[in-house]
Parts: structure tokens; sequence; C-alpha cells
């Protein structure tokens, strides 16, 4: 059955990327020098400032301060209507002079049509972003190839702009590379490889890797054998988020150790279940930008 090496209780964590439930013994990882355990996150974020000092300093020129004025437009915040026409002039003045998140979040309004310019502008700013850092903007080119949107469908190129934004963190992107290893789409297959992608997924607090890991520890996989105590670990995370389907198999889990020899019979059964449903799961979506904190004084 495997040694029993599971994380601990779980845990809430937040930060300006939002909040996340995790193991308590990951978040020892997270605050290491591990990017892939850390969700980037936008040093430029607006934080309240008023908009009256933020339109002063971008009329004279500063990027920060038309950036910053941009989210603010974008969402409604400082008092200002949302206006997305408004965000994208401000966020294009910041694009301009080499701001990395204002070309992610730009692109992200072109992308969705909320500003004129169509998906090959998107694409154009996604990649200066990507360029520059920004994780998020990886993986939303890495979807884009995959799903030929606006781009031919390249399976290598989503695979490559997936691996940037893994090593950056994006649980997203980590959870689709561990996908694309296992189906050996665009990279050569490697199952091993793919659960250590699913790993950090799951580490990183994405709810669709907590249940694959649960999954695979359940059943085991191919030439990977069974861990209960990993097994109950994720699934009980999984299910204590809400997911009823963890929580199904948490609770076959538990019944099966009560009765040992018809578990050992019952779960090599459903091992093909488990590589069918690793086969047949959607990958992770688009990325919007991290929210924007708002400070009322």
């Amino acid at each position: 059955m495997g040694s029993r090496s599971g994380f601990g209780p779980a845990v809430q964590v937040c930060d300006e990327a939002g909040c996340r439930v995790q193991p308590r013994d990951a978040q020892t990882l997270v605050v290491g020098e591990d990017e892939r355990l850390q969700r980037q996150t936008d040093p430029d974020l607006y934080r309240g400032e008023p908009i009256t000092e933020l339109r002063s300093a971008a009329a004279g020129g500063d990027p920060g301060a038309a950036y910053r004025l941009g989210q603010a437009y974008e969402f409604g915040a400082g008092g200002l209507p949302r206006s997305a026409g408004q965000a994208a002039r401000q966020y294009e003045v910041a694009a301009n002079a080499g701001m990395p998140f204002a070309m992610f979040r730009l692109g992200r309004l072109l992308e969705q049509g909320a500003t004129s310019g169509g998906r090959a502008r998107a694409i154009q700013f996604y990649t200066g972003a990507a360029q520059g850092g920004v994780a998020q903007a990886a993986h939303n080119l890495g979807f884009l190839s995959l799903e030929g949107r606006g781009v031919p469908r390249d399976m290598p190129e989503a695979a490559r702009w997936f691996s940037q934004a893994a090593e950056r963190g994006v649980p997203e992107s980590q959870y689709n590379l561990g996908l694309m290893y296992f189906r050996g789409e665009g990279v050569s297959r490697r199952p091993y490889e793919a659960l250590q992608w699913m790993r950090r997924a799951a580490q990183n607090g994405f709810l669709p890797a907590q249940k694959a890991v649960g999954r695979v520890y359940m059943t085991g996989l191919e030439e990977m054998g069974q861990d209960l105590g990993e097994a109950k670990s994720w699934l009980a995370l999984a299910a204590s988020r809400g997911d009823a389907e963890s929580r199904r198999w948490l609770q076959l889990v538990d019944q099966a150790e009560r009765a040992e020899r018809d578990y050992q019979q019952r779960l090599a059964m459903q091992a093909q279940q488990t590589q069918a449903l690793w086969a047949s799961v959607a990958l992770a979506a688009a990325l919007s930008p991290p929210p924007v904190t708002v400070v009322m004084y």
C-alpha cells in the first residue's frame, strides 16, 4: 500500500492573488525560493490611491499611475464608473512604456472583446507580457495555441508556453502540463513527470489537481503503487472545498480500509478508470488578471 507520507491539516492562504486552501505542510514550501510553488502577483496593483493624484501623475507622464488608473476604471474602484474603454486607454499608455502587467491586462480586455482591436492584437500584447515575465500571459498563449484561437492549433507550442508559466508558479499551467505529459500531447509521454507537475498544481491550491493527485494515490497508476495516506490527505482537502466526487472517493477509501481484502480488489479494478479519467478531463482555461485591492481612506 505504500508508506504514509501525506500532508497535514488544511489551511487557508490569502495574498494579492486571492485566497486558496492547501495542506499545512505545503505552506512551508510556498514561502521558499521555488517559484513553481508561488503564484505570481502583480507588483503594481491599484491600492486605493486617490484618483485625483493618479490622474495628475498620469497626465505628467507617469506610466505606473496610468496603469493603476486603468485598473480603477476597469473595476469601478475609487469612485470611478466601470469603463473598459477608459481602462484600455490607460493600460495602453503603460504598455507602451514597457509595463508587462499592463500588456497582460490590455490583452485580456482585447481578447474578451471589451475594447476594440481583436484577438490578433491581444496575442501581440500577451506575447510582450510573457516575454516581460508575466506568467499568466504565457498561460493564456498556451491555451490559445491549444485551442487554435487566433493562432494555428499547435500542441508543442502550447506545451512550451505552459512550461514557461508552470515554472513561474501558475497552477493551471502546471495542471495542463501534467495532463500533457500523461497523454503525450505536445511532449514525450512521461507519467512520473506528469505526476510531479500535478502535485505542484495541487500544492498551489488548484482543486482539479488536488482531486487528480488524490485519485492517483487512491488507485495507483501504471507502475506507481497506491499510497492511502497521500490519497486521504488530498481527497479530504478537495472534499473540504465542497467537491462531491472527492467526498465519495474518500468514503470509498474509508470503507475499504475496514475491509482490506475487498479494498485491494475494488481499487485494482478502478486503476484503469483513473487512467481513463486523466486522459479525458478538460485542461484549464485562460486566466484573468490578479484582483485589485481597494483600501478605503
